[in-house]
Formats: C-alpha cells, structure tokens, sequence
C-alpha cells in the first residue's frame, strides 16, 4: 500500500509539472532553523533574495539553538520544516517517526573540533578530551553526534566527557572566549573567527576533501531541508515550492562570487564583517550542494556514522530510501532545463 500512494504521489507531481506549476497547498510555511552556520546558507539566500516569494510563500525563519531544538519544534506542530541535520531522519526513523529529507543544502559539514586557548598545549589529540568540557551547539544536535562519533573513533566513551550547549553562532564565540569548554565543534564563520583570534587550535576539521575523509571516510551531507512525511505527502505543491527556491539559491551561489554571496546574507544573521565572512565562505563553499540531491552511498555513510556509537541505531531496520526524497529537486533541474 505504501509503494501505490508514493507511485500516486510522484505521478501526480510529474503531471503539475509537465504545465505550469500548481499553487502550493500551504503559502505560511514556519521554518525551524539549527542555526545560521555556512551549511545553511541557502536557506538564508532563498529568503533574501526573494525566491521563497517567487514560489507563493510567506517563509518566517526561526533560528534555534542547535538541531535538536529545530527537530523539536518541528515534532511539537510549531514548525513545517526544518533547516537541519539530515542525520536527524535516520535517527527518529530508529525510533518509528518518518521525516523526510526533500533537499540538501551542504555536502560536507564544514565542522571544526577543537581545543580552545588555554587547553592548546595540553591537549594534542582527540584521544586526550577524556573528562573534558566539550562545546556543541545543543544536546542531541548534529555537532553532537559528530562529537560522539569522533570520540568513539578515538577509543574515549562519549559518556566520559561532559557536553555543554553553546549555541552555534554569537555564543559559542562567546563560550569559547570565556573558557568556558575545553573544546568545541563548531563551523563557519564561527570556526573561522576563533580561529583567527587564537581562541580555537583544530584538532580535525571537515571542511576539506581530505579532511572529511579522514573524519568520515568521504563527505558526510550535513545540512538538508526536511518534514514529516504526512506533511510531504499533504503538501506536496507547497515542499516543490521549497525545493524550487532551495535549489535556485544553490544555483546562484556556484555562480556568485564570495562578495556577492555575503551582500546575499540578511544582516541579522551575520555573526562577523563582510571580509571575514569572505574568508570563511572560501574555505568551505566547495561543501554546498549544487542540486539539492542526496545520493544513496552518502545516506548510507550517515547511518553508519550514527551507528558507529548509537546501538539503537545499529540494530534498527532502517530503509534509507525513505529518509530522503529527490524527486523534489529533480523537477525542479527538469523544468529549469526546458526551453
């Protein structure tokens, strides 16, 4: 029964799209944002630049502290969709709560782990955080199960250290700054900000090709759009519209320089200056997606991440097709490329 309603589903699609497109079902859409990092930036461009009005929707962004805080929101019927860790719908789908990813905003996630100031010279590797305070955006967040996943890899039991919530932009500057963690994951521009201030020497970062692969043994796709899957299926007009502005916005940042890409950025949401923000959006833009796609070698990677030191995870039947859905991302590359 399941594979008749999808089949219905995405034939329905494929007949709005073969016309003009049809208005989406829902035009208020309340989006839970984890944070205001690079990985989602597409998000914030859509919104700037126009493109969710260009679909018909009325977009109000609410910026958390942390992915867990988006997911709850979402769960709690306060949110749509979220602008969140695609990590997260393998997890609630461990626990038989189906989410959906429709569109993926960054390949990589240009995560930093590392020690602050006064721990530089004490602490040379992962291995030595072992009863340490470590700084996440949020308990349960991505930059959490990053940390765990981290530690396992290095033999220390993420249950021997002590995780402390900092938030993922003007706070974790703030936290690190104070000393009030040993270290930190965290990602840009933050990462890049105290860095340059001597307030964050990396242990291992995930922003390059090699540095992922070290990490995770490929790219790891962090940041993505997601909903319930009742909400994808009632509103399948209104998760295009998303898709569609999602995806033009990615469009445009492969194109766009650094500059225009910061002058892209609403203001409220910048935590540094423009030349810094440059700075960082340079080392990390190669980790944004150029079509929303999600492919299914980098969803199977995720689930064996999380499964690297989750056993509730390790142990659930999890379909991972149904974690995620291009159908959305792909109509919108079909009708972008007719004449």
């Amino acid at each position: 029964m399941k594979r008749i309603v999808a089949m219905s589903l995405c034939s329905a699609l494929l007949l709005a799209w073969t016309g003009a497109q049809a208005a989406p079902e829902k035009t208020e859409i309340h989006l839970a944002a984890a944070g205001v990092g690079f990985p989602y930036l597409p998000f914030l461009v859509a919104a700037q630049r126009g493109y969710f009005k260009d679909e018909g929707l009325d977009v109000q962004i609410g910026v958390f502290a942390g992915g867990s805080k988006a997911l709850e929101a979402l769960m709690g019927g306060s949110a749509d969709i979220v602008a969140g860790a695609y990590s997260n719908t393998i997890s609630m789908a461990a626990k038989g709560q189906p989410l959906v990813s429709f569109a993926i905003q960054a390949n990589c996630p240009d995560w930093v782990f590392g020690v602050t100031r006064e721990n530089r010279d004490k602490i040379k590797s992962i291995a030595d955080l072992k009863g340490k305070r470590i700084g996440v955006s949020a308990p349960g967040s991505s930059f959490h199960m990053g940390v765990n996943y981290l530690l396992t890899k290095a033999g220390v039991d993420p249950d021997d250290v002590s995780i402390v919530g900092i938030g993922a932009s003007s706070g974790a500057v703030a936290a690190a700054k104070a000393g009030l963690v040993d270290a930190l994951m965290t990602n840009d521009p933050v990462a890049t900000i105290l860095e340059e201030s001597g307030d964050l020497t990396p242990l291992i970062e995930m922003r390059s090709e090699e540095g992922n692969r070290t990490a995770f043994g490929g790219d790891y796709p962090e940041a993505a759009i997601y909903s319930t899957r009742e909400f994808v299926e009632a509103n399948p007009n209104t998760v295009q519209a998303v898709a569609n502005a999602i995806v033009r916005a990615e469009r445009w940042m492969a194109a766009a320089s650094p500059e225009q890409v910061a002058e892209s950025v609403p203001k409220d949401y910048m935590v540094t200056d423009k030349a810094l923000f440059v700075r960082a959006y340079s080392k990390l833009s190669r980790c944004l997606s150029r079509d929303g796609m999600m492919t299914a070698e980098s969803a199977a990677l995720v689930r064996d991440v999380l499964a690297a030191f989750d056993p509730a995870i390790a142990d659930a039947q999890i379909d991972l097709n149904a974690t995620y859905d291009n159908r959305f991302v792909q109509n919108y590359a079909a009708k972008a490329a007719q004449p």
